[in-house]
């Protein structure tokens, strides 16, 4: 943009402690690196749409509270409902569970199909096909949540202990057949299957086991290694492909690295978590094939942020007319990245030439990076827009047809914002449409932070802002 000063567009969301040293924000939406082949070294692009897949059956509190898929079903935990989905959509209601608590699902490598293992309230089933079983195996201790690796179901337990079933056989329990921490004991969270070892996750610390049988019949897993970084709850522990990510007792958000646990949260993304209780913050992930990212996502009540493991940034989600993001929790089944929703009963497929949620808009919405010349004060004439454009649809409604991106500036360092200017980002096959606007007026110190908006449902992207502005002495 020749005679523009040009802005840097956020990368990721990433604002300071009290916005005017730093406001950067993505919300429903995220930097990807294009390169130096591209028209700008990096693009801002929409999340992905959530388009509806199937309604299964709830009942009690929350929506859809764990998935699992094998080659034959997807099991969806639903409120208190567990409902099976075969491969050409008919659904079974398998099971009612007795409560509202915490959810976690494993399944082993039994042939043809693999038995899931489902525990809840203190409770384990083991479900064969569509027929559920309670496990009442007196060897086995109330369990708190179920991993599994090598076909061994892993039990966290009473008293530091982690039990594991037969292998591939849930229903098998031994009264010996249990280990404990060694390495620097503390209590055990969570027993989680990892690539090539279990991860015994404890209040302060994670501790290795690696399956090594001695031929005596023994229980025959081994402590190997152990990280003095530990987790503040089960369900924020998130595993996808070879990643394992958890919310850790320091605060931050760790994933493992071999035997040690790296961070990978911004100071922004931890002050978010501070925010809420450890217990309602929920990790999951997911890989969306037809962009090429993936994603792991902490979320609650309040808030959902979301790590890119492609670039190793953050940005956030949040729905329309919510605080937070609707998805609680994926899987790849079937050809299909899929997603639950947080309040009911609904699976959404995850595509990116879908611009909506569930029909509901998806406000792109990016916040940049203050523009000052501190202590000085200066004039903003214009800003001009490098954004795609010309993408309108045939409608129905007039904000497909004749997009608009909402450009607000605010003089306080992005603690708030004036009236939102409505810049038309052209009809379908306007290609050549300038988006720019003039006269902003004066700037203190604080300098001029700028938000851009777009909610219509077309192909969007943000490339490059420029700006003319004068100095004031």
């Amino acid at each position: 943009m020749q005679g523009y000063t040009q802005i840097t567009l956020p990368s990721q969301s990433n604002a300071s402690r009290h916005t005017q040293d730093g406001t950067a924000r993505l919300i429903n939406c995220y930097a990807e690196d294009t390169g130096a082949d591209a028209k700008a070294p990096l693009t801002i692009y929409p999340s992905s749409g959530l388009d509806l897949w199937q309604t299964v059956e709830q009942s009690g509190a929350g929506g859809v509270r764990a998935m699992i898929p094998t080659d034959s079903y997807l099991y969806v935990v639903a409120g208190r409902k567990v409902t099976a989905i075969d491969t050409v959509g008919a659904k079974t209601v398998v099971m009612t569970l007795p409560g509202d608590g915490d959810v976690f699902v494993a399944k082993n490598r039994r042939s043809p199909d693999p038995q899931v293992a489902v525990v809840a309230d203190a409770v384990g089933y083991i479900i064969e096909g569509t027929t559920p079983t309670t496990i009442v195996d007196a060897d086995l201790p109330a369990p708190s949540g179920v991993g599994v690796i090598d076909g061994y179901f892993l039990f966290p337990t009473t008293f530091g202990r982690v039990f594991i079933s037969g292998e591939d056989n849930g229903t098998s329990i031994d009264a010996l057949d249990f280990g404990k921490a060694q390495r620097n004991p503390d209590n055990v969270i969570f027993a989680l299957g990892g690539e090539r070892d279990a991860l015994i996750f404890g209040e302060n610390t994670v501790e290795f086991w690696t399956n090594s049988p001695d031929g005596t019949g023994a229980f025959p897993f081994v402590p190997i290694q152990v990280v003095n970084i530990g987790c503040l709850g089960a369900k924020s522990i998130v595993q996808l492909d070879r990643i394992v990510g958890w919310y850790a007792n320091d605060g931050t958000i760790r994933i493992q690295d071999g035997y040690s646990a790296k961070r990978i949260s911004t100071h922004f993304i931890e002050r978010k978590l501070s925010s809420a209780d450890p217990a309602t913050i929920t990790g999951f992930g997911w890989n969306e094939i037809d962009t090429g990212h993936a994603f792991l996502a902490w979320t609650c009540a309040s808030f959902c942020v979301v790590y890119n493991l492609r670039t190793g940034l953050w940005h956030e989600r949040q729905s329309y007319g919510r605080t937070t993001w609707r998805g609680s929790q994926a899987v790849y089944w079937q050809g299909k990245t899929l997603v639950g929703d947080f309040e009911d009963g609904r699976i959404y497929e995850v595509r990116r030439n879908v611009a909506t949620e569930g029909g509901e808009p998806i406000s792109m919405t990016a916040v940049c990076s203050t523009v000052h010349q501190s202590p000085a004060a200066f004039i903003l004439d214009e800003v001009a827009i490098d954004a795609v454009t010309g993408t309108g649809t045939e409608g129905p409604l007039i904000q497909d047809i004749d997009p608009v991106v909402l450009l607000s500036v605010s003089q306080d360092g992005g603690l708030t914002f004036g009236g939102e200017r409505r810049l038309r980002l052209g009809r379908g096959g306007e290609r050549l449409r300038r988006i720019r606007s003039m006269r902003f007026g004066k700037f203190g110190p604080q300098g001029a932070t700028l938000k851009l908006v777009c909610s219509a449902s077309v192909a969007r992207g943000f490339m490059g802002i420029g700006l003319k502005a004068r100095p004031l002495n």
